[in-house]
């Protein structure tokens, strides 16, 4: 089978790419190779374990450059939620027509899609309260106590980036009369080869860079926020066999891809420091509210069990030790990166709180 993989040449992508090589199939990238997500955009071309044709996903000439292939994944977009609050037009560009674009072209080959959506299109996701119900979006009052997301629930995103992630799944309602597609909405991926000098791809690799330069970590709040964090092996996979078990045309299947184990940000901090050489590190909390962060996600696997899905075989604890431990002689950026990203934002009127 011969797979293209929009950003295949990035995080994710190049997983998935060697785990699709490695099982005999040829896999072709279509990416921009933007400064932002590589480094040394020659590197990763190197590394992708199959041709990599550089275009933009909403150039329709770079469509027209690839050949029919048995499958489309669409990977490629703009991912920083604090970032996208500011560059709201870049991000609907790429997430909402680059979508639309992949969506178009699969159909035009009748071949099967899988696109890679995200956790953000819930927003803080589900509350249960006793007094009010079930409730979605912001909790209804300091009683209601969070539940994990499930696929039908409705999109409540709180970012720019949540936003052009749900009317991105809306591109595809149309082609999915038509070819099997497939949507996955991860919680936060983590593992090798994050990008380690963007400080919008997360909080890991800030606590990566903090941990290399013997200084404190920073949690924003009090710790007590929660997420789900996902090996991107078991993502991966997850997308893998999506491409070999297409559904049946007439609407996208949409998944779940997380642990359903919900991880304090103290829980997270701590699964850093565990996997790296250091013992003695303080974990500083500091009341920031940045414009898009949510206070908890969890998914739920229900869906994802009961049609014969791989489910994941990382804890959040292991995967995060792991992304550290692999990462740690990997040259990144300066914990001062992130810093300035927080000052950006703050320039912006885009933070809540004292930053320093």
């Amino acid at each position: 089978m011969k797979v293209l993989i929009t950003g295949g040449a990035g995080f994710i992508g190049l997983h998935l790419a060697r785990q699709l090589a490695g099982s005999g199939h040829e896999v072709v990238a279509l990416d921009s190779l933007s400064d932002q997500v590589h480094a040394d955009p020659a590197a990763s071309v190197a590394r992708f374990p199959g041709h990599v044709v550089q275009g933009d996903i909403t150039d329709e000439a770079a469509w027209a450059l690839l050949e029919r292939p048995d499958a489309v994944v669409h990977l490629a977009a703009e991912t920083g939620t604090g970032q996208s609050m500011y560059e709201v037009e870049r991000y609907r560009h790429v997430n909402v027509v680059g979508t639309r674009f992949a969506g178009q072209a699969a159909h035009s080959w009748g071949v099967p899609l899988v696109a890679v959506s995200s956790r953000a299109v819930y927003g803080n996701g589900p509350t249960s309260c006793r007094e009010h119900g079930d409730h979605f979006g912001a909790p209804c009052c300091d009683a209601a106590v969070p539940t994990a997301s499930k696929e039908d629930d409705p999109h409540c995103p709180v970012s720019v980036y949540g936003e052009t992630k749900s009317e991105g799944e809306g591109m595809l309602v149309e082609p999915a009369q038509h070819i099997p597609v497939t949507i996955i909405r991860p919680q936060n991926v983590v593992g090798p080869g994050q990008a380690l000098h963007n400080p919008y791809t997360g909080v890991l690799a800030a606590f990566l860079a903090r941990l290399r330069e013997g200084k404190s970590l920073v949690v924003y709040g009090d710790g007590s926020a929660t997420r789900d964090f996902i090996h991107v092996e078991d993502l991966a996979t997850l997308i893998a066999w999506s491409v070999a078990n297409p559904p049946g045309v007439g609407a996208p299947l949409i998944l779940n891809s997380g642990t359903g184990v919900r991880t304090t940000l103290d829980e997270l901090a701590e699964a850093a420091i565990a996997g790296s050489p250091r013992a003695d590190v303080e974990i500083e909390h500091v009341p920031v509210l940045r414009a898009g962060d949510i206070e908890h996600a969890c998914a739920d696997l229900t869906r994802l069990a009961s049609v014969g899905a791989p489910t994941p075989r990382w804890t959040s604890h292991d995967a995060i030790a792991d992304f550290i431990r692999a990462s740690w002689d990997t040259p990144g950026a300066t914990s001062a990166a992130w810093d300035d990203a927080l000052d950006e934002l703050a320039r912006r009127g885009l933070v809540q709180g004292n930053h320093g």
